[in-house]
Parts: C-alpha cells; sequence; structure tokens
C-alpha cells in the first residue's frame, strides 16, 4: 500500500465494471472489489445528491435507492463520473475494541489455519480490520482484514489491476448453527469477523468476547462500526470466566445504569416529545398482531437496519389523508383480526387497506350502535366519543387493516414488562412506560425488534395535537400515482385473490434483475409463466411461495452478500422464490431475479396464505 497521499485535481474513480436495475427506483453497482466499493460510497456521500435515499455498500457492489424512477438516469450518470474522494474522506474512522480471546471454537480455528491458538491471537490483534458492510443484524458489520486503501490507492489499483490487499482469513462457518450466541461474541466465517450485537442464532467460529456497545438507537451514529471504520483488536486478560448467566447479569446490570443518560438523550432527539402527545385509544384485544408502522426509517441500510414500515403502503397514506394527517404519518397494522378499542378522548379515525366490517358500539343510547359494511367501511372518517368501543373485523378478503387516528400515533403508553426498544420510562421495571419513535420512526421491525413492541390488551396508544392538520374530508381523495395503480388493481382483483384455486391469480408487476442474467433466461420465463401460491409462513420479512422449483444454474445459488430492498425476488438454492417484505434483511447472499414494484408489493401485502399469484413485467 502506497503512503496516503490527496489524489491529484480532476482524478475520477474508475466507472462500475456494471450497473443493474434493482427496481423502481434503485441501481446495483459492481465494482472489483472491497475498497473500490468503499470508495465509490465516500464519494457519493461526499457529493449528496438530494435524491438519494440510501447508499449501502457491500462486498463488491454498491446499492443506491433514489426516490422514483427518474432518479435513475442521473443515477448512472453519477457512478461514471465519481471524483475520487479527498484525503479527508477516505480516511475513516478508528475504533480500537478490546477482547478476552476465550471462544468455544479458538483452538478449532487456528487448526484450521495451521496455527497455535497464540499465533492466531498474534494475528487477529496484529491486523488492521475494515467495516466492509452491515447486514444480518442492525449495528453487525462484516469485517475485512487489511486497511482501506485512501483515495490514490484506489485509483492506482483500479489502474494496474492490483486489487486490495489484504491476508486470507477464510474460515468455513459451524456445520450446525447454535441456537443462541451471545452478544458481544467475536467470531470468524467465510473471510470475515463479526461481533454480534445481541444475542442470536448464528453459524460463525466464536473466538472471543468483547463487552463493546454495537448498536445503540441513543447515539449517533447508532452503529458503532459503520462501512470505511477501521478496528484494531486488543487482547485482554478475563480476571475469571464469568457464567453465561452471570455475565448476563453483569451486561444487564450495566445497561440497567446507563438507563438514566440514555433517556436523557433520547428525549431531547425527539422531533415531537412524548410528553406533547395525549392518551387516545386503549387497545382491548389486539387480533393476532397488532403493531405500529408508519412511513419507515429510510436511509439507514448501511449500518444493517431496514427500512419497514407499512407493508401496504397505498393504505397508510389513504387512511391518513381520511382523518386530515400528513401522508405516512403512524397508524396501527392489523394482522387478520378483529381488533377492539376503546376511546379515551374525543377522536376521529379511519380504516383502509383489506375490506372488512366495522363497528362502534356507543356509550351514548340515543345515538345507537354504528355497524358499516366493507364497501362503507373504507376510507372514510368516523368519529368516536369517550368510551366508544370500536371493533376491526376480521378481512372479509385480503389480510391486513389499517387504523390511522386523527393527530397521528406518537407512542404507546404500557404496563408490560418489556416496553420494547426505545422505552422511555420504566423499562426495567415492569411500570407504566412509554415507547416513542426508534430512529425516527415508530415502525415495529419484525426481524431486528426494533421499535414498539406488538401492541397488547390494556396498551394506551398517545396522539400528537391535532391543531394545524387539514379538515377531515367527506370522503378520503383518490390516490395518485403508485396509490392510485395499486387502488385500481387491488378492486379490479376482488376475486382474483381469494384462495380457491379456482379463482384467477393476482397479477404482480415487477422489474427485471438485478441478477436475471446470472440466472438465465430459463429461470426468468418459469418465474413469469409459473401460478405461485402463498405459503401460510409468509410474514412482514418475506412472502413465501410454492410451486415448481425455478432452475438454478450451477454456481449461482449464492454470491458475496449484496444489498437487497423491499420487493426483491430471492431465488435461494431450493429454487422457491421468497419476495423481501419491508422487514427484510439489508443484505443477502442469494440472487435476486427480478424485483416487485411499490403497487405490487401493496398487493402482496392483502394475499392471505393459500392466495395465488402471477408475476408480469412491469414495462
Amino acid at each position: 500500500m502506497t503512503s496516503p497521499s490527496a489524489p491529484s485535481e480532476g482524478t475520477r474513480l474508475a466507472a462500475p465494471r456494471a450497473v443493474h436495475r434493482a427496481g423502481e427506483s434503485a441501481l446495483l453497482a459492481e465494482y472489483p472489489d472491497t475498497a473500490s466499493v468503499l470508495a465509490a460510497a465516500a464519494a457519493v456521500q461526499a457529493l449528496d445528491p438530494p435524491h438519494l435515499v440510501d447508499l449501502v455498500p457491500a462486498e463488491t457492489t454498491l446499492l443506491l435507492s433514489g426516490t422514483a424512477a427518474r432518479d435513475l438516469d442521473s443515477l448512472r450518470a453519477l457512478l461514471d463520473h465519481l471524483p475520487a474522494p479527498g484525503e479527508e474522506q477516505s480516511a475513516g474512522t478508528e475504533r480500537s475494541i478490546g477482547v478476552v480471546y476465550d471462544g468455544e471454537d479458538l483452538t478449532e480455528v487456528a487448526e484450521l489455519l495451521g496455527l497455535s491458538p497464540d499465533a492466531l491471537i498474534a494475528a487477529h490483534t496484529g491486523a488492521t480490520w475494515t467495516a466492509a458492510f452491515g447486514g444480518f443484524a442492525p449495528g453487525f458489520a462484516y469485517l475485512v482484514p487489511g486497511d482501506v486503501p485512501d483515495a490514490s490507492d484506489v485509483v492506482s489499483a483500479q489502474t494496474d489491476g492490483s486489487g486490495s490487499p489484504g491476508p486470507p482469513w477464510d474460515v468455513p462457518r459451524r456445520a450446525e448453527p447454535r441456537t443462541a450466541v451471545p452478544a458481544g461474541a467475536v467470531g470468524l466465517a467465510a473471510r470475515y469477523c463479526g461481533i454480534y450485537p445481541r444475542s442470536s442464532p448464528g453459524g460463525w467460529q466464536l473466538i472471543g468476547r468483547t463487552e463493546a456497545e454495537l448498536f445503540d438507537t441513543a447515539r449517533t451514529p447508532p452503529a458503532l462500526l459503520t462501512p470505511g471504520t477501521r478496528v484494531r483488536f486488543t487482547a485482554q486478560r478475563a480476571v475469571s470466566r464469568l457464567s453465561a448467566t452471570t455475565s448476563a447479569l453483569a451486561r444487564a446490570r450495566s445497561e440497567a445504569a446507563a438507563v438514566p443518560s440514555r433517556l436523557a438523550r433520547r428525549r431531547g432527539a425527539r422531533a415531537v416529545p412524548l410528553e406533547d402527545a395525549r392518551p387516545a385509544l386503549e387497545v382491548l384485544a389486539p387480533g393476532q398482531l397488532l403493531l405500529l408502522q408508519d412511513g419507515g426509517r429510510a436511509g439507514q441500510g448501511a449500518i444493517g437496519v431496514s427500512t419497514s414500515g407499512a407493508f401496504d403502503r397505498g393504505a397508510l397514506v389513504r387512511a391518513d389523508v381520511a382523518v386530515g394527517n400528513s401522508p405516512r404519518a403512524a397508524v396501527l397494522e392489523s394482522l387478520w383480526g378483529p381488533v377492539r378499542l376503546r376511546a379515551l378522548v374525543p377522536t376521529v379515525v379511519a380504516v383502509s387497506g383489506a375490506p372488512g366490517t366495522l363497528t362502534v358500539h356507543r356509550t351514548d343510547p340515543e345515538v345507537g350502535e354504528l355497524e358499516l359494511e366493507p364497501a362503507e367501511a373504507q376510507d372514510h372518517a368516523i368519529a368516536l366519543d369517550p368510551q366508544d368501543v370500536l371493533v376491526i373485523g376480521p378481512p372479509t378478503e385480503g389480510l391486513r387493516r389499517l387504523l390511522a387516528i386523527r393527530g397521528g400515533v406518537r407512542g404507546v403508553r404500557r404496563t408490560t414488562a418489556d416496553p420494547g426498544p426505545g422505552a422511555s420510562a420504566g423499562a426495567s421495571t415492569g411500570a407504566s412506560a412509554e415507547s416513542g419513535a426508534v430512529l425516527g420512526s415508530l415502525s415495529r421491525d419484525t426481524l431486528s425488534g426494533l421499535g414498539p413492541a406488538p401492541l397488547e390488551a390494556g396498551d394506551v396508544l398517545l396522539i400528537g395535537p391535532v391543531h394545524g392538520l387539514d379538515a377531515v374530508p367527506d370522503r378520503a381523495p383518490g390516490p395518485t400515482g403508485a396509490e392510485r395503480e395499486s387502488e385500481q388493481e387491488y378492486a379490479s382483483g376482488a376475486d382474483e385473490r381469494s384462495p380457491s384455486a379456482a379463482a384467477p391469480s393476482l397479477r404482480i408487476p415487477v422489474h427485471f434483475g438485478p441478477r436475471d442474467e446470472l440466472l438465465g433466461s430459463e429461470a426468468l420465463d418459469a418465474l413469469t409463466s409459473t401460478q405461485w401460491t402463498v405459503r401460510d409462513d409468509s410474514d412482514r420479512i418475506g412472502v413465501r411461495l410454492d410451486g415448481p422449483a425455478l432452475p438454478v444454474p450451477e454456481r449461482s445459488g449464492s454470491l458475496p452478500s449484496e444489498a437487497t430492498v423491499p420487493g426483491a425476488i430471492q431465488v435461494p438454492p431450493s429454487g422457491l422464490p421468497v419476495v423481501f417484505g419491508p422487514d427484510h434483511p439489508s443484505t443477502g447472499g442469494y440472487p435476486v431475479l427480478a424485483v416487485v414494484t411499490r403497487a405490487g408489493l401493496d398487493l402482496l401485502a392483502q394475499a392471505a396464505p393459500g392466495s395465488t399469484v402471477r408475476f408480469i413485467p412491469a414495462d
């Protein structure tokens, strides 16, 4: 590696080897190595284009997500003319992380690498590791050995083909993954080093443990190791080897001691303090699954945080507009139902999404009960008085119903022992606690656990002020753009959503790529010609499909990890496609054959198990 030096004026990074479309508004650019990816990411960040929503580096690819399809041409042109980042942009943050090298797999890993345990520790602490990309879980960084070259090194490597330096650390994953790997475990797998930010299943080879806090939503940025961060590990001596229980208790005491300062930071960071919110509805019965969802937390894929948000975005907008809220304000997303809620103050609500009945049990006997059939209940503002009970019936067809409350949901007050990430009081006592936004969103990410936990009986919904909001329309105005396309397809395909085998399939528009060339025309033809059945293990993470297995060419069943987007149709070795939902992992190693459009995702959000779908070209 050459000594650090700023590139000469006018020096540009080499254009990517290839650029693929990744859905309606994203591009996936290929580079020769991780160093080139990080250099390109640094250059794009420095330019800060206004239409860029997310920028996610991976091992040899860089994902750029725009706001709309019209942004694709400008993003592609940007990649072809990236100026080399200056020395200050390419230097990266440096972190020192202490590790106790007593991992269960330390001896076995040393043997695999032809080293003694002491030599392995010396090699691990002697290397400079670089956070190449995030994924798997929020705060989990894939670390690669060797320094990240400065900008002039990247330009030189791209010119002479030398690539990025670094010793090989190719360690296979465990044959049988562990059901639980403790938080802070340091592991090796497939040329990477990683630190588990929380307890989770995992198959990496464990060589040690650290007390470093990898992810904290009260910190800016929340991830300790962001792409480009350089890491040096230092060996620490353990005074005594703690049992798993004792270690967990020690970590819990440490986290409890930090609660007051974290709460102060969280409260200071809120755009709308929960102190300004007021109770509006009490949950009496949550149904099968009742979540808070809004427009999601975009722009954080690089640290392993997916967008999340309402699955049916068109329904989110329509419900909010019906009560005068700004579009994409937080709502309740109900799976199946029925849901029962009690009004605590005078308020206005509206339901959208899957059709179903709506009943209001009035406390005033002179008013009488309100019973709405599915056609009347959709997108219609309904006034509630204190102690009125609202019953959102199960969908008569479809899967998810969304409830908006005038003022927008700002948080939840609960009495459960675990208020979930983002709790603002009483989190460790089981007393009344208020859960608010996490990383700028109330959305519950069912994969990572970010956001307020699923709602339960007794939880109280807190809403924001209603002054300054739009007037409540007599009927919600019709959607525009993607929302109109989604609603029209949904209305025209009412019979198509029946699980009956005799019903025609729901037609889901897709954009081909980014890995359609890798999987071949045969796989693409099979994808679009097959009638697929939605499996009962589908969820917000992914819609899993049954049907004839797609042909997967040899050696194309896995790829170096690369960023994914909602709607990505991933093809695992089984050949049975999985369509990523809003809570999808931010990176994945299986090829993506096509990407469902935003309107198509709204339709899939309402595809119940047993429904049949067909994929059609979007263009």
